[in-house]
């Protein structure tokens, strides 16, 4: 009687030790999954095109960085070398939309003039992205606002984008 019972609390014991031994690997799996967010920092390629036919403008593509931060807040570089115009760093907001793989993305430039260093309004730019599947890739379509000191509407543009995820290697 007692090796009966001795026997099955062993058992339940291996069995149970079976269960956490295997849990333990999907975990594991699961840590090893790609990242599927936009936090971190990306390296993009913005082509400008025309808002009313989507056609790309010839020879004003240009690289940008965007940092997006945990929580929803961004930092963002970008300085198109054909435009007469320096630009301050661009600051903003992400959020994610619908699933793991859909965002949306808002943010701000102080421009000034490059001659004189005047201060002409800013620039607000909004986007929609789409991450890859691997997580290290996006696509994504901007519009763009420009505003002057007074906080008119002066301009509209538009552009794709595709970001890599920088990284540490």
């Amino acid at each position: 009687m007692k090796n009966k019972n001795l026997n099955r609390i062993l058992g339940t014991m291996i069995t149970l030790l079976i269960a956490m031994i295997t849990m333990q690997g999907v975990a594991s799996a699961q840590d090893s999954s790609p990242v599927r967010s936009i936090e971190g920092v990306w390296q993009i390629s913005v082509t400008p095109k025309n808002c009313a036919t989507g056609v790309p403008v010839p020879g004003a593509a240009f690289e940008a960085l965007i940092t997006f931060h945990k929580g929803g807040t961004l930092s963002a570089w970008f300085q198109n070398p054909t435009i007469t115009v320096t630009r301050s760093p661009g600051h903003g907001l992400w959020n994610q939309e619908h699933g793991w793989s859909d965002y949306s993305f808002k943010f701000v430039h102080l421009r000034y003039n490059l001659v004189t260093g005047a201060f002409i309004g800013k620039q607000v730019a909004s986007v929609t992205l789409v991450l890859s599947e691997s997580g290290n890739e996006f696509t994504a379509d901007g519009s763009n606002t420009l505003f002057d000191v007074n906080g008119n509407p002066t301009g509209t543009g538009c552009s794709d984008l595709h970001g890599v995820r920088f990284e540490m290697d």
